[in-house]
């Protein structure tokens, strides 16, 4: 009988222990949409263009776009809400080729932090509780997608993107396997773009805050 009593113990200890976390998790795990103030230019973003892929009177040359065009870029958006509904880390980023590359981020847990540029080594991730924002383009750098017109830039990533870096087997060239936010040239940032060539990057002793 006390063995029965025991168990039954149990099983309310462990069910009153379930329903607590279970209440208790979306406090620590809010999606990173209600935290990044990148989520409203997203979403009126991804808004506004649907109205103009919807409107039959729409010229889509005098808005900058053609079909294929404006259909990538409403996937892109679309792909960059999803990551920031369902994402709880602000930002990660993956170096998967053979040479160190330089990226952006910053200790979510200061409150005034702004992204500083650290170096990650080759076959490194950044550490889940640093926010990577952003890869580092020298201006001699070949970027699938990105024109650079010989200047360095940042590709900057939205809140919360797993990015993967990698390098085209065939053409050398670097490749993101998610959408970029933007591409920052000097006049477009304060924040620090050295004046580095691809060669200097790789030379560079891995700073980044790694898993």
């Amino acid at each position: 009988m006390r063995t029965i009593k025991n168990a039954l113990s149990f099983l309310l200890f462990a069910g009153i222990l379930l329903v607590l976390v279970g209440v208790a998790r979306p406090a620590f795990a809010d999606p990173i949409a209600q935290k990044s103030s990148q989520y409203a230019e997203i979403t009126q973003a991804l808004t506004d263009l649907q109205q103009l892929q919807s409107n039959p009177d729409t010229d889509l040359e005098a808005a900058g776009y053609t079909a294929d065009s404006l259909a990538q870029k409403l996937s892109d958006l679309r792909f960059q809400k999803y990551i920031q509904d369902t994402s709880e880390d602000w930002g990660i980023c993956s170096n998967t080729t053979a040479s160190t590359v330089g990226v952006y981020g910053y200790d979510p847990d200061h409150k005034h932090a702004t992204p500083e540029i650290a170096y990650l080594g080759a076959n490194q991730t950044t550490d889940d509780d640093w926010a990577c924002t952003g890869v580092f383009l020298p201006s001699d750098a070949s970027v699938t997608g990105i024109d650079l017109g010989g200047e360095g830039a940042i590709a900057s990533l939205v809140d919360g993107t797993r990015l993967t870096i990698s390098e085209n087997p065939i053409t050398g060239a670097i490749e993101f396997d998610a959408p970029i936010y933007k591409v920052l040239k000097a006049a477009d940032t304060t924040l620090p773009l050295p004046e580095l060539t691809l060669a200097d990057v790789a030379t560079q002793v891995a700073t980044a805050p790694v898993d």
